[in-house]
C-alpha cells in the first residue's frame, strides 16, 4: 500500500477513535422546580459561586453543558415534576428519569405507587436515595419492598454514600448523621438483593472511599459513581484522586463511573470533566471507560 495514503487511513481511524471517545454519561446530574430553588440553604458553593436563579435557568445552562462536552446520557433525579419538566424541554432525548428520595413515602409514595411509577417508566433509576438525610440507611426494612420492585423490573438502584449538605443537620435534615453515609450500613442489600444493579453515589465521599473500595472487591455486581467529589471543593478532589488511584491498583476502575452532581451550579460539570481529564496517571483507555463504557454497561446501552 502507498505510504502516503497508510498515514492518511492512520489518521482517519484515529480521527473516529477519538471522537467516540469524547461520549461521557453523566450517571448524576439534578433537576429542581422553582419553589425548589426557593428553597435550597446554599445559595454560594464552596468558591463563592451563586447557584442558578430559577429553575429555567439551571435546567437551559445544563443542557448547554451537555451540547459542549457530548453528554450523550444523563440519569436525573429530582422530584417526579422537576424531572418530567426536564424530559419534556429535553429534545435530544438524553434524559434517564431518576427521582431524588430521602423517605419511602416521599411524594405520597407507597410501594404500589412506586411500582405503576417504575411499569409506566416514569421512574427509570431508583435514586438518587438520600436515605442519610432522613436518618435511615438502605438496609433498613422500610426501603425494602421497593427495592424488591427494582430487583424485579431491573431498575438500577444509586444510593447516597458519603456526609452531606455541611449544617444540614441543623436546618432541613435533623435526623442526618455522619455515620450514615458508610457504604457497609448497605452490605445487608448487597447480600439480600445479588441481582440488583445499584451503585454507590460520590464513592463513599471523603470519609468512606476505602470502604467503597472493599464492597467492589467484595461484590461484583457493585459500581459507583464520583459526582460531586471532582469539583465541590479541594479536599474532595484529594480524596476522590486517592480513590481513583486505588481503584486502579485493585482493578475496579472498570465499575467507577463520570457524575457532576451539578445541583444548581452548571460549571460543575465542565470543572468535573476538566479535573478528571488533568489525572495524567489515568490511561487513555481507562477514562474512556469512567466517562462512557462503564456506565453504558451497567445502564445496558448500546454505544451507536
Amino acid at each position: 500500500m502507498n505510504r502516503i495514503l497508510l498515514i492518511i487511513l492512520i489518521g482517519l481511524i484515529s480521527t473516529d477513535v477519538l471522537v467516540g471517545q469524547s461520549e461521557i454519561i453523566d450517571m448524576h446530574i439534578h433537576s429542581y422546580t422553582e419553589s425548589e430553588i426557593r428553597e435550597l440553604t446554599n445559595p454560594t458553593d464552596y468558591y463563592g459561586t451563586p447557584g442558578s436563579a430559577s429553575a429555567g435557568e439551571l435546567r437551559e445552562a445544563t443542557f448547554r453543558e451537555f451540547e459542549k462536552w457530548n453528554i450523550t446520557t444523563a440519569v436525573v433525579s429530582g422530584s417526579p415534576e422537576s424531572v418530567q419538566e426536564w424530559v419534556s424541554k429535553d429534545k435530544n432525548q438524553k434524559i434517564i428519569r431518576g427521582i431524588l428520595i430521602f423517605h419511602p413515602d416521599d411524594y405520597g409514595l407507597d410501594a404500589e405507587k412506586f411500582e405503576q411509577m417504575v411499569i409506566d417508566k416514569e421512574i427509570e433509576v431508583f435514586g438518587e436515595i438520600g436515605a442519610y438525610y432522613s436518618g435511615t440507611t438502605l438496609s433498613d426494612a422500610i426501603w425494602q419492598p421497593y427495592l424488591r420492585i427494582c430487583e424485579k423490573y431491573d431498575i438500577p438502584v444509586a444510593v447516597h454514600t458519603g456526609g452531606g449538605d455541611p449544617g444540614g443537620t441543623y436546618s432541613w435534615s435533623p435526623k442526618a448523621r455522619l455515620r450514615l453515609g458508610d457504604p457497609y450500613l448497605i452490605e445487608d442489600v448487597l447480600v439480600n438483593y445479588p441481582k440488583l444493579r445499584i451503585y454507590l453515589m460520590h464513592n463513599g465521599g471523603e470519609e468512606w472511599h476505602e470502604h467503597a473500595l472493599r464492597l467492589m472487591a467484595y461484590y461484583p455486581q457493585l459500581y459507583t459513581d464520583i459526582g460531586v467529589m471532582l469539583w465541590v471543593e479541594p479536599n474532595t478532589q484529594r480524596t476522590v484522586t486517592d480513590f481513583l488511584r486505588n481503584a486502579q491498583h485493585a482493578g475496579y476502575l472498570d465499575r467507577v463511573m463520570f457524575g457532576s452532581d451539578q445541583m444548581t451550579w452548571p460549571y460543575a460539570i465542565s470543572k468535573s470533566i476538566e479535573f478528571l481529564n488533568s489525572l495524567e496517571f489515568l490511561t487513555e483507555e481507562e477514562r474512556e471507560g469512567i466517562f462512557y463504557n462503564n456506565a453504558a454497561r451497567f445502564l445496558k446501552l448500546e454505544k451507536n
